[in-house]
């Protein structure tokens, strides 16, 4: 199980910035990072391309950033930014592709081989049909990122239109019918829109910092909400959902059953 195309610029809208750090903030809002990533590309814009120059002004981005990562481990690179003037994808300033041909990676928080050779755990996890799902479903950077980079999401997704359906959910038969890809957008869409949540859920949404700020899974405490499990609930993590009481829970649970619902009579029509 694998991949065939490349998750981080796949084409058209969809783009992927979180190997670089671009959620690693307790505000990771659409609107704090998209200003985040033009403040970085205005930076770097009128930089001379050049390696000195270019080690520099990441290095004073560095020093100058006020907020911590949320996940020290992951790193926070400054080249991160847009790399079209519409503001449509997220890519690697630095890269080649973005400069004209000199390659500037080095100047950021990793080696350009680094940059070059890794894959995400997506890549690996992921059927090539499931990627292709989000990738359609998901046409903006903020979106398909957040979406990309949670397995269990898109598994836990499928699964509930699959039990829904009474039958295989295949992507190929979502992506076929438009009404249906716009229904499996707004579900995937739950990752930023869904209510009642912390406000530095949406991509973290299954794990929580420990004590050193690594990630760590959560659960759902079901003798203290006084509630059985149900299919919804791996969702319902992955959304960020930390219920203090059962009806928070179920009100969760009926957001989620409600958008898979949609998905499916677009399916049986």
């Amino acid at each position: 199980m694998s991949v065939s195309f490349h998750l981080c610029q796949p084409g058209r809208g969809a783009s992927c910035g979180a190997c670089c750090g671009l959620y690693n903030f307790r505000d990771h809002s659409r609107a704090a990072l998209t200003e985040r990533l033009a403040e970085q590309t205005a930076r770097m814009r009128d930089v001379p391309r050049e390696r000195e120059a270019w080690h520099a002004a990441a290095r004073d981005a560095l020093e100058s950033r006020k907020e911590p990562p949320l996940f020290p481990s992951v790193r926070v690179c400054p080249l991160l930014g847009f790399i079209d003037a519409e503001q449509r994808r997220v890519g690697c300033l630095g890269h080649p592709k973005v400069t004209g041909g000199v390659d500037l990676r080095d100047c950021g928080v990793y080696r350009a081989s680094i940059c070059e050779t890794f894959t995400c755990p997506s890549f690996g996890w992921l059927e090539d049909a499931q990627a292709r799902l989000v990738e359609a479903a998901c046409q903006d950077w903020y979106l398909y990122g957040l979406v990309i980079t949670d397995v269990e999401f898109i598994r836990g997704c499928l699964r509930l239109i699959e039990r829904e359906l009474a039958g295989p959910a295949r992507p190929e038969r979502i992506m076929a019918r438009p009404a249906a890809l716009e229904a499996v957008r707004r579900l995937f869409a739950l990752k930023e829109t869904a209510t009642g949540r912390s406000p530095h859920a949406p991509i973290f949404g299954r794990f929580t910092p420990d004590m050193e700020g690594e990630p760590v899974s959560r659960t759902l405490n079901y003798a203290r909400l006084g509630v059985r499990a149900a299919p919804e609930d791996d969702v319902v993590l992955c959304l960020g959902y930390d219920p203090a009481d059962a009806s928070t829970l179920i009100a969760a649970r009926e957001r989620v059953r409600l958008h898979v619902r949609a998905v499916v009579r677009t399916l049986i029509d």
